[in-house]
């Protein structure tokens, strides 16, 4: 599974996915509060692209007030 390092790879890649059968084309989005990580997954069946951010702040510490 490639998984893209920046936002405008993996967005130009998903979109061509897309646009290539817009019927098979699926995502999937993941969100971990407890590190504050987001994963989105774009596939359809044959061809699979992902990508993560993790937000540094989230892992230091918790809220601030």
């Amino acid at each position: 599974m490639p998984q893209y390092q920046t936002w405008e790879e993996f967005s130009r890649a998903a979109e061509k996915l897309y646009l290539a059968d817009p019927m098979k084309a699926r995502v999937v989005l993941k969100y971990r509060h407890s590190d504050g990580s987001l994963c989105i997954k774009v596939t359809d069946d044959l061809v699979q692209w992902s990508w993560k951010y993790y937000n540094r702040n989230a892992i230091a510490g918790g809220l601030e007030t």
